[in-house]
C-alpha cells in the first residue's frame, strides 16, 4: 500500500524536524477551503438570544455529497449565567479515561457504561489527532482499511463520521444508496474501532447536511405537533443508533448531538435538494431554533410564520439526545458543536444556556476555518478564555482545513490538557487514491511532526 513517495517522506522527516526547530513549528499550510460544495456566507451581527440574528448562508451540497462549510455566522449573545448542569455519571472507567463533563465531575472514565459488542474504550491517548473521513464511506471496505492504515502510520488516532436520519427521504442526502445512514456508519465505524482508533459519531438530526444556514427536520418527524413528541423522536433515534453501533462493534468514544448547531436544531422544512423552502414555508411549526434564519432566504423569514422555540425547546431536544446516549452507555462522551471559533461572546452564551438547561456534555467544539472563523490567533483567544471560564469542560476543533499545525498547537497548549484534539474535515490534500491504495502527500509530513511533538499525549 505504501509507495515510493512514502519512503521519500520518511527520508525527508529529518530535514523537516530541523526546519521546524528553526522556525518554531509554525507554517502556513496552504490555501483555505471552507467546504467542497458551497459558497461562503457574508454573516451578520448577532442580537440577543432568541432574536432574529444574521448568520452565514451555508453551502449547498455538491453533487456526490460534499458540502460547503457555511459562511460567517452569528448567534444570539444573550443568556442567563450558568447554574450548573446535571452531573455526568461516568461508568466503569476505560483505560486512560477522560474526565467528567460540564455538568459536573464524572464518577468514572470515558470507557464505562454498557459496553455491548462494541466494547468499552481502551484509548490511552489524551489528545485526539483526528480527521473526518465520512466522504470515504463510498469506498469498498478493503480500500477504507488501507486509508486507516496510512492515517495511523502518520500519527492519526481518531476518526469522525457523520450520520443522517434517513438520507433516502424526499429531502435526503443520498436517495439512491442511503450513504451516511446509521447502517453505513456502523460498518465504517467497526473498521475504525478494529484499527484501534477512537470514533466520534456526528449526529446531524437531519436527512441531509445540518449547518448554521439549514437545520432540516427529518421528513419522518415533520408530523409531530408538540416539542415533547419531537424530543421523544430524538431520544428514541439516538438510543437506537447507539445500540446499533455497539452491537456492530462500532462503539463511539464520543458523539456530537448536533452539527454546527449555532441557530439550534430541528428548525427547517427542506426541499428535494436539502435546502430550506423559501419564506415561512421553510419553518417547522415546532422547532428548536434560538433564532430564525435560513440560507435560502439569506435572513429571517417574513412575519406570520412559526416562532423560534428558544432555549426552552432547544434544551428539551439536547437533553433528549444526551439521554438517548446515556440510556445505552454512560461512558460515551457528549459534545456540542458551533461554528463560532472567532466569536467568544456567542460561544460563551451557548455554553451558559446549555448548562442552565442542565444539558450534560463533556466537550465543546468549534469549526475553525481560516477566513470564515478568522485566524488561528482568534481561535486561541476564544478557546483560552473559554478554558479559563469553564475549567471542567474539554474543548476540540471539530472541523478545520488549512493551518494544520497552528490549529493543533492551539488545542494542545490549552492549560490542564483541556484541549483534547482536532478533526481535519475531509482532508483531500493529505492523500491521493489510486484504485484501492492511498498515497501520502507532502502535507502529511506535518502530522509526522505533530506526532513527535505531541507524543506525550498520543
Amino acid at each position: 500500500m505504501f509507495t515510493d513517495l512514502n519512503r521519500e517522506i520518511t527520508l525527508k522527516r529529518v530535514y523537516l524536524l530541523l526546519i521546524a526547530a528553526a522556525l518554531g513549528g509554525c507554517s502556513q499550510d496552504g490555501v483555505d477551503a471552507t467546504g467542497m460544495g458551497g459558497a461562503t456566507g457574508t454573516g451578520g451581527a448577532a442580537t440577543g438570544t432568541g432574536g432574529a440574528a444574521g448568520t452565514g448562508t451555508g453551502g449547498a451540497p455538491a453533487t456526490g455529497g460534499a458540502s460547503g462549510a457555511g459562511g460567517a455566522k452569528s448567534a444570539g449573545t444573550g443568556g442567563a449565567p450558568a447554574t450548573g448542569g446535571a452531573p455526568a455519571t461516568g461508568g466503569a472507567p476505560g483505560t486512560g479515561g477522560k474526565g467528567g463533563g460540564a455538568g459536573g465531575a464524572a464518577t468514572g472514565g470515558t470507557g464505562g457504561g454498557a459496553a455491548g459488542a462494541g466494547g468499552s474504550s481502551t484509548l490511552s491517548a489524551s489528545y485526539d489527532l483526528g480527521a473526518d473521513i465520512s466522504d470515504q464511506e463510498t469506498q469498498p471496505a478493503a480500500t477504507r482499511a488501507n486509508l486507516l492504515t496510512l492515517m495511523k502510520a502518520h500519527g492519526f488516532n481518531y476518526v469522525r463520521l457523520r450520520t443522517f436520519v434517513d438520507p433516502t427521504a424526499a429531502d435526503g442526502y443520498d436517495k439512491t444508496n442511503g450513504y451516511d445512514d446509521i447502517t453505513h456508519t456502523v460498518a465504517f465505524g467497526q473498521q475504525v474501532k478494529a484499527a484501534g482508533m477512537g470514533l466520534l459519531v456526528d449526529f446531524h438530526y437531519s436527512d441531509n447536511w445540518a449547518d448554521p444556514g439549514k437545520q432540516c427536520v427529518p421528513v419522518a418527524w415533520q408530523g409531530y405537533t408538540t416539542i415533547a413528541q419531537l424530543a421523544s423522536a430524538v431520544h428514541d433515534y439516538t438510543s437506537a443508533s447507539i445500540t446499533a453501533l455497539i452491537a456492530g462493534g462500532a462503539r463511539p468514544d464520543m458523539v456530537q448531538i448536533g452539527n454546527e448547531e449555532t441557530p439550534g436544531i430541528l428548525i427547517h422544512l427542506c426541499d428535494s435538494g436539502g435546502l430550506p423552502k423559501a419564506g415561512i414555508a421553510g419553518y417547522n411549526a415546532v422547532n428548536g431554533a434560538i433564532y430564525l434564519y435560513s440560507s435560502t432566504d439569506g435572513g429571517a423569514p417574513p412575519a406570520g410564520g412559526p416562532a423560534a422555540g428558544g432555549w426552552t425547546n432547544l434544551g428539551m431536544l439536547l437533553n433528549a439526545a444526551a439521554k438517548g446516549v446515556k440510556d445505552v452507555d454512560t461512558g460515551i462522551e457528549i459534545a456540542l458543536h458551533l461554528d463560532r471559533g472567532n466569536d467568544l461572546s456567542s460561544s460563551k452564551s451557548y455554553i451558559q444556556n446549555a448548562m442552565t438547561k442542565s444539558v450534560p456534555f463533556d466537550v465543546f467544539g468549534e469549526s475553525c476555518y481560516v477566513g470564515t472563523q478568522g485566524q488561528p490567533s482568534d481561535w486561541q483567544t476564544t478557546f483560552t478564555s473559554l478554558a479559563s471560564s469553564y475549567p471542567n469542560l474539554k474543548f476540540m476543533i471539530a472541523e478545520y482545513s488549512t493551518d494544520q499545525r497552528q490549529a493543533n498547537d492551539v488545542m494542545f497548549n490549552l492549560p490542564n490538557d483541556q484541549g483534547i484534539g482536532t478533526f481535519n474535515w475531509q482532508p483531500s490534500d493529505l492523500w491521493t487514491r489510486s484504485g484501492s491504495n492511498y498515497t501520502a502527500q507532502t502535507d502529511m509530513m506535518l502530522y509526522d511532526l505533530m506526532a513527535t511533538a505531541y507524543a506525550a499525549r498520543l
